[in-house]
């Protein structure tokens, strides 16, 4: 199941013709009770889609990274070739920004939304697309709203098509198991890893991340003792190889 997620009625309004179940969460931090409603399983894949702060308005972005600014968590949705959309740094934020930079846009759910399906799918089935309707400064009618997004229509249909495809190039090979067990990783780690893994194999950097493994063994810091040090040697992978 595709679950399509946005934040407002007036944003869902203009995804006529996109596959998948379309749900309205909420703005903000009101989005979780809307997603803790819904029965995710680990053969579905979430598409946010919705409006964000930025200095390009009119402008349509593929998130790439997701960073939550109250928690500095940062997410790598597993990003799939050939779809039409630029992609950019998407900043969860708490209220309005008060700075907006030139590399990155901001919203109030996407880090979120990550982070609660990261719990049951692989990055590989989530991605994040962000229309840019104002600058943090002004506030959009639902009407500008629903035009921004079915504006972009094309390039959404065609990454909604990629995550509602079946196909075998965009299935992530599962961690084995000698190897969580010497990272100590959880269910929501293994479906980080898992990605990244199939990240590196599909950019041909298998054999760099396979190095890292073993001088992190040879240095002696894997196998870890406990799981925070092995959240800590996936972040520092994660930062080598993205």
């Amino acid at each position: 199941m595709l679950y399509v997620l946005t934040a407002l009625k007036c944003e869902a309004a203009a995804l006529i013709g996109v596959p998948g179940t379309v749900i309205v969460t909420g703005v903000g931090d009101r989005c979780r009770t809307k997603l803790d409603s819904i029965a995710l399983t680990s053969d579905d894949r979430i598409l946010n889609i919705g409006c964000a702060a930025g200095r390009h308005i009119g402008s349509a972005y593929l998130a790439n990274r997701i960073e939550n600014s109250l928690t500095g968590r940062v997410f790598y949705p597993d990003m799939r070739k050939g779809l039409p959309l630029t992609e950019t740094r998407l900043v969860t934020v708490a209220d309005e920004v008060n700075e907006i930079l030139e590399d990155a846009v901001f919203d109030m759910e996407a880090a979120i939304i990550c982070e609660w399906a990261l719990k049951t799918v692989a990055p590989s089935s989530v991605a994040f697309i962000k229309a840019v309707s104002d600058d943090g400064t002004t506030r959009p009618s639902a009407a500008d709203v629903t035009q921004l997004i079915r504006r972009h229509l094309i390039g959404i249909k065609k990454v909604a098509d990629s995550l509602a495809e079946d196909r075998e190039d965009h299935a992530v090979t599962a961690v084995p198991e000698d190897l969580a067990d010497e990272l100590r990783l959880s269910q929501y780690m293994r479906n980080e890893f898992a990605s990244l893994r199939h990240y590196a194999e599909v950019s041909g950097r298998k054999a760099e991340l396979e190095q890292m493994l073993d001088d992190m063994r040879d240095e002696g810091r894997i196998p870890v003792k406990d799981k925070r040090a092995g959240k800590e040697i996936l972040d520092e992978i994660f930062a080598r190889l993205r």
